[in-house]
């Protein structure tokens, strides 16, 4: 692994730390974790300076927070930290453009290895590894919209469709995979500190729907193409 790859990955591992500290640390003052995020949020485009991260930002937040609000609308989950905007913290479009664009990251990151140890993109190891990742991710949609609410199901299948026809790159389905792993998990670690609890879970112990690693996975693969937009548009001035 060359070595600025070790460089791009050790900073993303402290991202990651990064806003999950600054959320368990400071949700109950929503204020303080505004400029906080807003901050490292600052950090990231410093370090990084490309504009498909800040239109991946700018997406995330325009999307995620009023997607949130339609959900609590809804009667999906309800929140209970302070500093509440039509149902959400006002905080929340913050660590959706924070944890997008770490997601996005932390995927190039992954890709430059799968890069590295099979550099040509035709070698059948490569092929049969995002073939089995990809066939992980179909046995899983096909296990959740079995069991849910059927008008989710069909919601979620529209989204599906066109990720499985158009997005189902080998950067695709690793943006899914990880942001569904590191989303779901960021999730139970805030239900456990009590920030907001679903109303309806298919897991009652733990209490998180069973669709959860699927919005996450689609958020992110969705919002992820936004990102590559800009990134193609850099590569035709770079080229040109």
């Amino acid at each position: 692994m060359r070595r600025d790859l070790w460089v791009e990955f050790a900073f993303e591992i402290i991202i990651g730390i990064y806003v999950v500290a600054a959320v368990v640390l400071c949700w109950h003052r929503p204020a303080v974790l505004s400029l906080v995020l807003g901050g490292g949020l600052g950090i990231q485009l410093w370090f990084w300076r490309e504009k498909a991260d800040a239109a991946m930002m700018i997406a995330a937040a325009l999307l995620g927070g009023p997607a949130e609000m339609l959900c609590v609308k809804l009667g999906i989950w309800t929140y209970h930290a302070p500093g509440l905007v039509l149902g959400i913290p006002a905080w929340i479009p913050l660590v959706w453009a924070f944890l997008l664009c770490f997601f996005r990251r932390v995927t190039l990151s992954m890709h430059a290895v799968v890069q590295g140890v099979w550099p040509n993109t035709e070698m059948f190891s490569r092929k049969a590894l995002f073939m089995v990742l990809g066939g992980v991710i179909a046995v899983y949609y096909l296990a959740t919209v079995s069991v849910i609410n059927r008008i989710i199901a069909v919601a979620y299948t529209m989204l599906m469709i066109p990720a499985a026809i158009f997005w189902r790159r080998e950067r695709d389905i690793l943006i899914f995979l990880f942001g569904a792993t590191c989303g779901t998990l960021g999730e139970l670690i805030c239900m456990r500190l009590g920030f907001w609890h679903y109303h309806y879970p298919f897991f009652a112990p733990i209490g998180l729907p069973i669709s959860l690693p699927l919005a996450w996975g689609l958020s992110s693969v969705l919002i992820g193409r936004i990102a590559r937009i800009w990134e193609t548009r850099e590569a035709g001035k770079t080229s040109s």
